[in-house]
């Protein structure tokens, strides 16, 4: 997990820092690397419960405290990582104009939240159990882990470039206007997928299912 963070953080940022992309390009790099950190483990937010899941469920915790707790962890992945080519990228770029500024945010804001809600709905929807003694242990097969990835990429990517495009613009409440109904789809997608989880039935098929790694 470390491993990847840090390869996931420092390589953009890298790439950033060597070839001086623009500010505009940088705009797309906080989405691929939420995407990246996502996969890591947050597309199955409880793969790394194993066994143990059983008897974490069995603790006097209330089910949405254990879903809120878990969806803080699987977001802050994805905020330090795409932070970190954004902090970077300012030491050869210099700081922004005030419209790349507002962009930035505003798509930092929407591609975590979109990542976390894709992510957080797969892993109550999809769960898998995680062979964790094997060294290339992955948080679902390889071919979800694809269509993973594909999705992750090509929302964010696409994401990005709509918020690249109002950085090019005068208006400065654009990219503001622009990001509440991205905010608003991925807030319902997490109220689904708590809601989800708050199901007794669809909790203990989750927990048997982690646990059978």
């Amino acid at each position: 997990m470390r491993r990847g963070l840090i390869v996931l953080g420092a390589g953009p940022a890298l790439v950033a820092l060597g070839t001086g992309l623009a500010w505009n390009t940088v705009l797309i790099l906080p989405g691929l690397g939420a995407s990246g950190a996502a996969l890591l483990f947050g597309v199955n937010a409880r793969c790394l419960d194993g066994r143990g899941m059983l008897w974490r469920e069995s603790l006097p915790v209330a089910a949405g405290r254990s879903f809120d707790a878990r969806a803080l962890v699987v977001a802050e992945c994805p905020v330090v990582v795409s932070g970190v080519p954004v902090v970077v990228s300012s030491i050869r770029n210099g700081l922004p104009t005030q419209q790349v500024a507002i962009s930035l945010v505003a798509c930092w804001l929407v591609v975590v939240l979109q990542v976390l809600a894709i992510a957080m709905s797969r892993s109550v929807r999809r769960p898998y159990a995680v062979d964790l003694r094997s060294p290339r242990a992955t948080p679902a097969p390889h071919a979800a882990m694809f269509g993973y990835a594909l999705k992750l990429s090509l929302v964010t990517t696409l994401t990005g470039m709509l918020f690249v495009g109002s950085s090019g613009v005068s208006v400065w409440w654009l990219p503001l206007a622009m990001a509440p109904p991205f905010v608003l789809w991925s807030s319902v997608r997490l109220f689904r997928a708590r809601r989800r989880w708050l199901s007794a039935p669809a909790r203990a098929e989750i927990a048997l299912t982690v646990a059978a790694g």
